[in-house]
């Protein structure tokens, strides 16, 4: 089924407005399949999940440079700790994107969120905002936080193969095995960022009128 730009938006603040159990979405890409019970008292931080429309949506997530002390060369959603200028946690994610991306605030169409998402590792509570754009947006990467922009179609988050497990290699020199992820033509995406594209492929999947 085809829409028009306006279709796809509505359909997508629906898809995100729905009351969904995400907790069999976590669970599927947590390594082990550990449960990831959120905290409370876990430090705040914000994620811009942004979509633009180009013959379907597609989501854009970045990949961390490999000199980062944290997370290297991780595919992720812009986004970071809230700061004490921040208004509120969506502040953070627009403000997170901009640095990052260059994405304008001004162009960033808030539609609701996700479910968070509690990463132990870092006793990070990471709270993801959907944004919705009318056109893909004009990309200023920080190269200091920015190594590539991956542009992720819905088409194909919902495709079964995306789907795999890997051992992944951390910096430390340990390696964990069997870790659930998105294999996306050699890019793989685990982890916490998994988690939330999971949410939302499931969303994708169980709502009728969105067919990709």
């Amino acid at each position: 089924m085809n829409f028009t730009k306006n279709q796809w938006k509505h359909q997508l603040t629906q898809l995100i407005e729905i009351n969904f159990d995400y907790r069999e979405a976590h669970l599927e890409m947590s390594p082990y399949q550990q449960n990831r019970t959120l905290q409370n008292n876990g430090i705040a931080c914000a994620v811009g999940v942004h979509i633009f429309f180009e013959e379907e949506p597609h989501i854009i997530l970045i990949e961390r440079p490999f000199s980062m002390r944290k997370h290297a060369g991780q595919i992720a959603f812009p986004g970071g700790k809230m700061d004490k200028s921040d208004s509120n946690l969506i502040h953070t994610a627009l403000r997170e994107s901009e640095e990052e991306l260059g994405i304008s605030p001004d162009l960033s169409i808030h539609i609701g969120g996700l479910n968070q998402v509690y990463i132990p590792v870092t006793n990070y509570l990471v709270h993801p905002f959907v944004f919705l754009h009318d056109e893909k947006p004009v990309f200023k990467a920080n190269d200091s936080e920015v190594n590539d922009i991956i542009l992720l179609p819905f088409s194909k988050l919902v495709d079964p193969m995306l789907r795999t497990s890997k051992n992944i290699k951390l910096e430390q020199g340990i390696t964990l095995q069997n870790v659930p992820c998105f294999d996306l033509a050699g890019t793989i995406i685990w982890g916490a960022t998994s988690l939330m594209l999971n949410e939302l492929k499931m969303r994708i999947s169980s709502f009728p009128p969105l067919i990709v």
